[in-house]
This record gives structure tokens, C-alpha cells and sequence, in this order.
């Protein structure tokens, strides 16, 4: 059936005064089918339907896409909160109207419509700029619907990364723009901000106040992982938006020093921290924004005393390019065991190989012949496991009695039988496979 006008209203000012994660997932999913609506864009429609755009520096993501994200709480919730503060604190200090901005709205606006509806007269004048005629239609609607002609909202069709201000105009004390994804891939929120802090106030404000991205050394250990932080390596607020603007685009490229120490089995940890005002931030496991990125042990070299290099790259698709040092490689005079030396469960091969991964973490170089690394296929094949599950444990074990106690884990108890037959059939293809 759905909710009313009032039920909507109430969980708005139940969302602006909760305690963070306090809000209940059934009341957010009430309010987007309302809106979804009046709107007519549902965020149940399928994606494949509802089309992205291109900005000048980054994917505008399609309005479906954009109206599911309303669904994510705690992120909601945040922002929103955030939003109401900021023009509350610019109110308390502001004789004239308060003019805020807000970049990609998406079909609800959802960080200042749903605010408005649910406020007394508030003294603001609003810009509202997205490039989806579908979004601008959905929030006329929204406008019309809530009674809200009387914000003095401007409604403009547009790509805020090269809309520009009428000279008549005047500056804003808030600038709002969440058009990102964790680690400010993909989506043109850097390139936003560092266009439109041109019109911002000397004292305006920026939401979100900061995204800070940052680097840890990470190693798993049973289900606990230890962390170590590198550092940041990018920050987005109020002063790197100005710098940028002003082409200084040193602000895209960083290195972080890898500190003294033994970093084998360690990887490394990328973040997405957001202070979106004063105290109230997002962090690791709060929504889809601060989705942490760990990279494969293979795709890393931790050499103490170097640089991770950092660089944001390629306007129309945003991204990181991440360079690790190159691997200081030397030639190893230490003998593998032989593929028939075994351990504890019996089995031929297992010894050599985690030895020559053992190793390679410390950077000894070693070369497999083809008919070897066939059979060693095989072997992980008949094991019923796969060749990335067993590299990817190789590397985090320290131990070869480790790495049996989870081979054994995964396979289970073999008989005395299918162990034989294991070994025996490894020989034949290792055999099998020189003669090829």
C-alpha cells in the first residue's frame, strides 16, 4: 500500500535526528518507493534499462542507479544529516538566504529535497544541476509535489564539471556534490569539486568536507588481519579542490615509503575514510563509498625503504594507477626438494612447490618447466582445488605444516588408496608431459 505525504515526512525527521545506524532499513525502502512514486523512476527497475552518461571527467551513473543508493542507510543517513547541519550553522551566522549547490542530484535530490519537505521555511536559494533530462524531470515533480516554489530553486540540465555560473550571480556558502565511488573511481566527483570551488564562498563549505583514501600493510592471519598504515595518499577537501582548480596538479600524484621490516605474506589495503561535515563520517564497512580494496600478494612487491607510487589518472574514467617497486630478483643456489620428498598427508610434489613459493616471497628467482607446472595443474585438479586458492594460501602460510593442515582441510581425510593413486597419476603426467 505504501506510505502517505506525513508518513514520508515523519521518517525523514526520523532520519535527521537518529543516531547513526539506528535507522530501520524498512523505512528507508518506504520512503524510496514513495518517491519512486511520484517520480516515476523506481529503484526496483532493472539497470539495464536506465542509461549512464558521460561527463567531461567521469560516468554520471544512470538515475535507477542512482535511486538504488538512496536505499544504502547508513550512507543516507549520513549525508543527509550532514547537509541539514551545514545550512543550519551557515543559517545561525547568515543575514541574507544561504545559496547552496548541489552537483548531481540524481531523480530525488535526495541529500536536500527530502530536507525541505520536511523543514519550516528555511532561508536558502538553491541550484540544482544534473545532466539526466530523466533526474531533472523526477526532481521538477519532486518540487512541484512538496510544495517547494517558494526555495527560489534553479533546476538546470548540465555537467556540473563545466557548468558555468552567471556572472549575476552570486557565489555559494555550500557547495554538495556525492557523485562517487570507494577510492573516487569511475565517477567525476574529484573533477566536480575541483570546477565548482570556483564559485564557492571563501568561508563555504564543501560536502563532503574530506575524502581521504590511505594505504595499509595487511596480512591475514587465521580470521584476524593485522594492519599497519602506510599513510594517505590522496585527499580530497576544500584546499586540494582550490590547488587543482588552479592547475596545480601535484595534488594527483603521491608516494608512500615502505617502512624497514619482513613483509612477506603482507599485501596492501586501500581505504576510503569521509568526514561528510564536522562529525559526521563514513568509515570502513559503513556503505558501498568505503569498501576496502586488497590487492593480490602476487600483484605486490613490498621492498623496504621504497616508494609506492600513486598517481590519479585518465579524466573520462578516474582512476588510480598504483606502481609498486620492481622486484629485486636474484638467482637462488638453493635445491628444491624433489617432487617425491613427502610430508605429513603423503602426498607427492606439495613439498617442492610451497618451498619454491616460500622462497619467491623472498625474492629468489625460480624457473618451472612447463611439463612440471602441467602436472602440478593436475595435481591441484585431482585435489579438487584450484590453482589461485593454493597460490593464494602458499603465499599467506609461513609453514609447510600449515599449508598441509589446510590442504587436509579442504580435501578431507584420503585413504591410503587415493593417495597412492594421486601420487601415481602425478608421475604419469609429470612423464607424460616432458615427452610432449
Amino acid at each position: 500500500m505504501g506510505i502517505s505525504k506525513e508518513q514520508f515526512i515523519g521518517n525523514v525527521k526520523t532520519l535527521l535526528s537518529a543516531k547513526k545506524s539506528t535507522v530501520a532499513k524498512a523505512e528507508i525502502k518506504a520512503m524510496v518507493d514513495y518517491l519512486g512514486k511520484v517520480t516515476g523512476v523506481f529503484s526496483s527497475t532493472d539497470m539495464n534499462t536506465s542509461e549512464k552518461a558521460q561527463t567531461a571527467s567521469g560516468v554520471a551513473i544512470s538515475p535507477v542507479q542512482a535511486a538504488k543508493c538512496f536505499e544504502e542507510t547508513v550512507r543516507t543517513q549520513v549525508f543527509c544529516q550532514g547537509v541539514a547541519q551545514a545550512i543550519q550553522d551557515k543559517m545561525t551566522h547568515n543575514l541574507s538566504p544561504v545559496r547552496v549547490l548541489y552537483a548531481g542530484t540524481g531523480p530525488y535530490a535526495t541529500l536536500l529535497l527530502p530536507l525541505l519537505a520536511a523543514s519550516d521555511n528555511l532561508l536558502l536559494e538553491i541550484t540544482l544541476i544534473d545532466i539526466h533530462e530523466e533526474n531533472i524531470n523526477a526532481v521538477n515533480k519532486l518540487i512541484n509535489h512538496f510544495g517547494l516554489e517558494h526555495y527560489n530553486i534553479s533546476v538546470i540540465q548540465e555537467d556540473a564539471t563545466l557548468w558555468q555560473k552567471p556572472p549575476s550571480q552570486s557565489d555559494f556558502d555550500i557547495v554538495i556534490s556525492e557523485t562517487m565511488t570507494a577510492l573516487l573511481k569511475r565517477e567525476p566527483q574529484v573533477y566536480i569539486f575541483k570546477h565548482l570551488v570556483r564559485y564557492l564562498k571563501p568561508c563555504g563549505v564543501m560536502i563532503p568536507e574530506e575524502v581521504s583514501l590511505k594505504a595499509w600493510l595487511a596480512k591475514v592471519e587465521g580470521e584476524r588481519q593485522s594492519t599497519q598504515l602506510l599513510g594517505e595518499f590522496f585527499r580530497l577537501d576544500k584546499q586540494t579542490s582550490h590547488a587543482l582548480s588552479q592547475g596545480d596538479l601535484g595534488y594527483f600524484k603521491s608516494n608512500l615509503m615502505i617502512p624497514n621490516g619482513d613483509w612477506s605474506g603482507y599485501t596492501v589495503k586501500l581505504t576510503t575514510d569521509i568526514k561528510v561535515y564536522c562529525n559526521l563520517t563514513l568509515t570502513e564497512g559503513d556503505c558501498s563509498l568505503n569498501i576496502a580494496f586488497n590487492f593480490s600478494p602476487y600483484d605486490v612487491v613490498l621492498e623496504q625503504n621504497h616508494p609506492i607510487c600513486f598517481e590519479y589518472v585518465s579524466p573520462q574514467s578516474p582512476d588510480f594507477s598504483i606502481l609498486f617497486p620492481k622486484a629485486q630478483w636474484q638467482v637462488s643456489s638453493y635445491t628444491l626438494p624433489d617432487s617425491s620428498e613427502l610430508g605429513k598427508l603423503g602426498l607427492v610434489h606439495l613439498k617442492r612447490t610451497f618451498q619454491r613459493a616460500y622462497m619467491i616471497k623472498r625474492g629468489e628467482r625460480f624457473t618451472i618447466a612447463p611439463h612440471e607446472w602441467h602436472a602440478e595443474l593436475g595435481l591441484y585438479e585431482m585435489l579438487g582445488l584450484s590453482c589461485a586458492q593454493v597460490s593464494s594460501k602458499m603465499y599467506e602460510l609461513e609453514s609447510f605444516s600449515e599449508f598441509e593442515a589446510w590442504v587436509e582441510a579442504q580435501v578431507g581425510k584420503l585413504s591410503e588408496t587415493q593417495t597412492q593413486s594421486i601420487n601415481t597419476t602425478f608421475h604419469a603426467n609429470l612423464v607424460m608431459s616432458e615427452r610432449d
